[in-house]
């Protein structure tokens, strides 16, 4: 048992710092209760500090009678370290963002001169791409006329419906944004038919209000399937090997992350803190 505490200790050392922090502020503030006790506060922050130094044995000790809190020490000191990695990685994306290429012409989810732009990388098949998509309405709904979000296509190889459904939706965008955007949720909602193949995606867009003779055209044009491939080539140039990926305002955010995560990155780019996000 005491290797295996031994292993977890490089994983316990922030988080048992901050524990022992939060230790000895308390019981500093229990002593600043008294004004004439202010020399002894320094004085137990000294003792503590020298007895952990010199018998580090303690704290494995301690913890080898209590299992659980270790595996809950590991679990915070991780999630720590990631957090205070991912933010290090973001200052640095702030510094030198990757620049998304947004055309004029493409579907604009929210206010189209927002100053927060999520870009979007993303797959019609892929789970975690409908997992997040109620959080990305969230995020439009509590930052308003702040945020707008573009859709862009890095459909998996092993997606088989991904890159035609892709193609609707482009197409479909070329005649009507508003029901190019109906048929992206309509999409993630049925998501489990398109294991039937683009016979789901034809379903899907036969319902739509748009010019059908015109959508088959599109299907085959250029621009459709010019604008895939750019989408793919910008997605694989950030390093996005899989979906979902956003860039927001140049910093990149991978996976199926909560609302507070987008918090976090767009906070730091408004101009003034924002009480709406909520």
């Amino acid at each position: 048992m005491m290797t295996s505490i031994r292993r977890t200790c490089p994983f316990l050392s922030f988080s048992l710092a901050v524990s022992l922090g939060i230790l000895i502020s308390s019981t500093e503030q229990a002593w600043a209760q008294t004004s004439d006790l202010q020399s002894s506060s320094t004085d137990i922050k000294a003792l503590v500090e020298e007895t952990l130094r010199q018998h580090p044995d303690l704290i494995l000790r301690a913890l080898e009678q209590d299992p659980v809190m270790i595996a809950d020490l590991v679990e915070r000191g991780t999630e720590i370290r990631k957090v205070k990695i991912e933010e290090a990685r973001w200052q640095n994306e702030m510094a030198n963002p990757k620049v998304a290429t947004v055309a004029e012409d493409r579907p604009i989810r929210g206010a189209r001169n927002a100053p927060i732009t999520v870009v979007e990388y993303s797959d019609f098949e892929c789970p975690y791409c409908r997992a997040v998509s109620p959080t990305l309405q969230e995020v439009l709904v509590a930052y308003g006329d702040k945020v707008r979000l573009v859709y862009k296509h890095n459909p998996l190889s092993f997606h088989a419906t991904a890159e035609p459904a892709a193609r609707y939706f482009e197409a479909i965008a070329l005649q009507n944004e508003d029901e190019a955007w109906r048929f992206h949720d309509l999409v993630f909602q049925q998501q489990r038919n398109l294991s039937r193949g683009v016979e789901a995606v034809q379903e899907i867009a036969a319902t739509l209000n748009i010019d059908h003779a015109r959508l088959e055209r599109d299907l085959q044009s250029d621009a459709v399937t010019q604008r895939i491939a750019a989408d793919r080539a910008e997605a694989e140039r950030f390093g996005f090997d899989g979906t979902p990926a956003f860039v927001i305002n140049g910093v990149s955010l991978v996976g199926n992350h909560p609302k507070r995560d987008f918090d976090r990155i767009i906070r730091k780019m408004l101009p003034e803190p924002q009480a709406l996000a909520r």
